[in-house]
């Protein structure tokens, strides 16, 4: 090379010269085989200090880069989030990935959306909009030298089974996973649902991001504010997101509210009491951390005023109605 040739003028200076090799990144995606990023990106930490250094990817094979001999750290994750925000990548233990804030009915009326009611005991909560399906993974201890590569990660899924891998070649294989939850909740039976004309909802006590390092959630709770779907031909409100899901440390309850829109123009919202749409224990002892359905069975819509009975808010103002609420299981 001639950096080498011009930096070394005598031959036992080019031996403390560091030298670059050609490193092939492989991902395998065994722990998440229907993932389908755009690309990846891979930021190698320098053990001993200095700048992280970025490659990336388009798809989902990976690539060959140039390296520089020495000790790293490593985070890979798709390159193709747009609703995810990123912070403090210059630091292998500090970068985090987090959901900006927003409006409580983003879902309805987009970023400008106006305050409304909140779950009683949450009204501290960050509002922050709920993510996008995120694949990563970490590798630790990885030192390129002339002739290989050594390195530890974890080939398995859910498992706390790190594996030092020992090559004769310059070939590293990344095992990415899925590092969002998806949640889903339906809301059956629900009476007078054919005069309701549109709905969103919102859930409480959630993580708003974590450390990739780590994929430790962040410890402050947040509120998120969901898309609802009116089936009107089987009485049911639905609705799917993806979250970084909720910190076990976190002693917050999880409560839902939904807020409605009528065809007459009045609105009101379900679930402000303390005991009402709790989704507490449905979050916590969900079998799957990563794959939670809340099922809530039963919620009564007004009905239109007729001969001047029935409900009568102001338009421009929510009324709360007390619903008692059955939990389910799926």
């Amino acid at each position: 090379m001639v950096i080498v040739a011009v930096s070394c003028q005598h031959k036992e200076l080019c031996v403390h010269h560091p030298h670059e090799v050609t490193l092939k990144v492989e991902f395998d995606w065994r722990n998440a085989p229907n993932a389908n990023p755009q690309g990846m990106c891979v930021f190698f930490y320098p053990v001993e200090g200095g700048d992280p250094v970025r490659y990336d990817f388009r798809g989902t094979q990976g690539g060959a880069i140039t390296l520089t001999v020495g000790k790293y750290n490593v985070i890979t994750y798709n390159n193709d989030t747009e609703s995810i925000l990123f912070a403090n990548a210059g630091s292998f233990e500090k970068h985090e990935a987090y959901s900006r804030e927003g409006g409580l009915f983003e879902p309805i009326y987009g970023s400008a959306a106006a305050p409304g009611p909140r779950a009683s005991g949450t009204e501290d909560e960050k509002i922050v909009i709920t993510s996008e399906m995120m694949w990563g993974c970490p590798a630790f201890d990885v030192e390129v030298t002339d002739t290989g590569i050594g390195y530890t990660c974890i080939p398995e899924k859910d498992k706390d089974n790190y594996v030092q891998v020992e090559r004769e070649e310059h070939v590293i294989t990344l095992y990415p996973a899925d590092q969002m939850c998806l949640y889903s909740y339906e809301i059956r039976n629900v009476e007078n649902i054919k005069y309701a004309s549109q709905m969103c909802a919102s859930l409480s006590g959630m993580a708003g991001g974590m450390r990739l390092s780590t994929e430790a959630l962040h410890s402050e709770s947040v509120t998120l504010p969901l898309e609802a779907r009116i089936i009107k031909d089987s009485a049911k409100v639905r609705g799917e997101f993806y979250t970084f899901g909720h910190n076990e440390d976190n002693a917050d309850p999880h409560r839902m509210l939904l807020y409605v829109w009528m065809n007459s123009g009045d609105k009101f919202y379900f679930g402000a009491d303390s005991e009402r749409f709790n989704v507490t224990d449905q979050i916590h002892k969900a079998p799957n951390k990563r794959r939670v359905h809340i099922i809530i069975d039963g919620l009564d819509l007004p009905k239109p005023i007729q001969n001047g009975g029935g409900y009568n808010p102001s338009v421009d103002d929510w009324d709360t109605i007390e619903e008692d609420i059955l939990m389910g299981s799926r």
